[in-house]
């Protein structure tokens, strides 16, 4: 494969930590010369830090009224938080209390409680958990490491997250166990006692010692839902995923299938609602399962199978008034096998599907196998592959040539480096954190050592008028 730029898409919660293929990274687009103004100016570019890349890992985003926090691995491989005042234009920084290794699980996850306190937690792949929250409101400098959370079931830990639920409570997810055996576990927070506690007294899913779930949310919805999609795998092999599933909850506490039938916690194999009944080794794969709604706040799940001369396509699965309606939405020649353990070099990535115009829904996607990319659109009646919207006026360009070869630029001469981003916003402000890495090797270490340093730099950019 050539060199390519591969951008870090922002998805669901769990995007960046349901494991196996990293397919959060997608080819970038280049801008190309227009006659016409981009739509944002690049403003700035501000070198951060220096930065661990010989290991492709997620990385944390938030912004604050007060400033702009990053999560991130300093070359020496030291978690760090970096905090960018809006008051003093400044960056400071905080180094926690551990190291990352080569593996590509390990990624940080960050929130803030209602007293303004920063909770962070990452740097687990089966391990004892890792945790850090702060004494003081809005104040990196008081990151303290906590030995514990709730005090059980935190020695293999994997894939935090935190979020919030409809009560706007902070709650911190993960998974315990290993590949194949693991459960996952909730706690929410006390903002009062500043003290955790189990959100459910059951795990939400329990695979009974032979397999363990892989998921995708939870993402509310605006009709009030959590929705929640997974796959069941059996062991770290990633071709042993099997039997797509999904429920919803209005509290995070009582779950139920589609059609409105209680579950009981935890969830199993076969309890659940299987929206998918696949086999194992058929295509479908953990990190492959997107999950969004159309203009009906229908959820769609985007996926991979196989077909039936062992190419591997996108399927959609939309769920309506009394089934899931299932639809192929391409017809590739890609013939890509995934098996094996540890995070694997993707041939694909693919977005959820988004609303577009003229009752459409989109799917983007990359391939990697020849460096081809574009969007899927879908009749959002039949959910059959359509032709894209009619666009009276083209599109402007987001940055000019200049800014886009920028972002696109590896400093590095080491050809296993590749420029990765991720935007955010920023006041009005669009500010794309960039980096290099490169692809993920199965959480080994880079055969020939780690690259000569590189930086961690934010391109600024604002709107034209």
């Amino acid at each position: 494969m050539t060199r390519v730029t591969r951008v870090l898409q922002h998805t669901t919660l769990w995007a960046l930590c349901v494991m196996g293929v990293l397919s959060q990274l997608t080819v970038a687009t280049l801008a190309q010369p227009s006659q016409e103004e981009p739509i944002w100016r690049l403003r700035q570019v501000e070198e951060i830090s220096d930065v661990w890349n010989g290991v492709t890992v997620g990385f944390a985003f938030l912004v604050r009224p007060d400033a702009v926090y990053v999560g991130y691995y300093t070359y020496d491989r030291s978690m760090t938080i970096a905090r960018y005042s809006f008051e003093s234009k400044t960056w400071e920084f905080k180094t926690l209390d551990t190291k990352i290794g080569w593996d590509s699980h390990n990624s940080i996850a960050m929130a803030f409680d209602a007293n303004d306190c920063l909770h962070v937690a990452g740097n687990m792949h089966a391990v004892p958990l890792i945790y850090f929250s702060a004494e003081e409101p809005n104040d990196i400098s008081t990151l303290t490491r906590r030995e514990k959370m709730v005090g059980d079931l935190e020695q293999h830990a994997t894939y935090p997250v935190f979020m919030y639920d409809a009560q706007n409570r902070l709650l911190f997810g993960y998974r315990d166990g290993g590949s194949g055996n693991g459960n996952q576990i909730w706690n929410v927070y006390d903002p009062q006692t500043r003290a955790w506690s189990r959100l459910l007294d059951k795990p939400l899913f329990d695979g009974q010692g032979l397999m363990n779930a892989y998921p995708v949310g939870p993402t509310r919805s605006a009709d009030g839902y959590f929705h929640i999609a997974w796959v069941w795998r059996d062991t770290p092999d990633c071709k042993t995923n099997h039997d797509l599933s999904y429920a919803r909850s209005k509290d995070l506490r009582v779950w139920e299938t589609s059609d409105g039938k209680e579950l009981t916690l935890p969830i199993t194999l076969q309890t659940g609602e299987i929206v998918s009944a696949t086999p194992i080794d058929h295509g479908l794969l953990n990190s492959h399962v997107r999950l969004n709604f159309d203009r009906e706040n229908r959820p769609v799940i985007v996926y991979t199978l196989y077909d039936d001369q062992g190419r591997l396509q996108i399927w959609t699965a939309r769920r309506e008034a009394e089934r899931w309606r299932y639809t192929q939405a391409t017809h590739w020649d890609l013939n890509w096998h995934f098996s094996g353990g540890g995070s694997i070099d993707s041939e694909l990535s693919f977005s959820g599907a988004s609303v577009a115009p003229e009752g459409k829904l989109s799917i983007s996607w990359t391939r990697y196998d020849n460096n081809t990319h574009g969007v899927i659109y879908l009749d959002e009646r039949t959910m059959e592959p359509c032709e894209a919207p009619k666009i009276e006026k083209p599109r402007r360009p987001e940055y000019d040539a200049e800014a886009a070869a920028a972002l696109a630029k590896v400093d590095s001469s080491d050809a296993r480096l590749h420029s990765v981003s991720r935007t955010i916003d920023v006041k009005g402000e669009r500010w794309v954190f960039r980096w290099e890495a490169p692809r993920p090797n199965r959480d080994r270490p880079q055969p020939d050592g780690a690259p000569e340093p590189t930086k961690l730099r934010v391109f600024k950019f604002e709107k034209n008028n």
